[in-house]
């Protein structure tokens, strides 16, 4: 069994519910954890988000999303490193700027996992969202 991939899926399943109880999470983020999203539709320029700042991004995602789903594609490892493609899909929960309620988002993430210690250690998105 790919443990490591084990840790990514459970890992969006909690992003994937806006879980933001930082217990949750002793299993599978290093108390390390750096975060890198490249610039896209929804990111203007490169962030980087430290343990406490992804916890503050998920409870904000909670407010604008009424539901989120991240489906693997594809994975694949080597040595300390994993690497997803996933299908994310998103609705809309409250009309926010030029979002409205109802509305369906979807995207085309890769995630690259570093791993230190069987915890995620570094994790990079390079997200590609649909015109919305």
């Amino acid at each position: 069994m790919n443990m490591k991939l084990e840790v990514v899926k459970k890992y969006f399943s909690l992003i994937e519910q806006f879980r933001t109880d930082e217990s949750e999470y002793t299993d599978i983020l290093h108390a390390e954890v750096e975060q890198t999203e490249y610039p896209n539709w929804l990111t203007a320029k490169l962030t980087i988000s430290d343990r406490a700042t992804l916890f503050e991004r998920s409870k904000s995602g909670s407010k604008l999303l009424a539901s989120q789903r991240y489906d693997i594609q594809r994975s694949y490892e080597c040595d300390e490193t994993v690497i997803t493609e996933v299908f994310w899909t998103a609705v809309i929960g409250t009309d926010v700027g030029s979002f409205k309620s109802g509305q369906k988002l979807e995207a085309y993430f890769c995630c690259v996992f570093d791993f230190k210690d069987g915890l995620i250690y570094r994790q990079r998105n390079y997200d590609c969202f649909e015109r919305f």
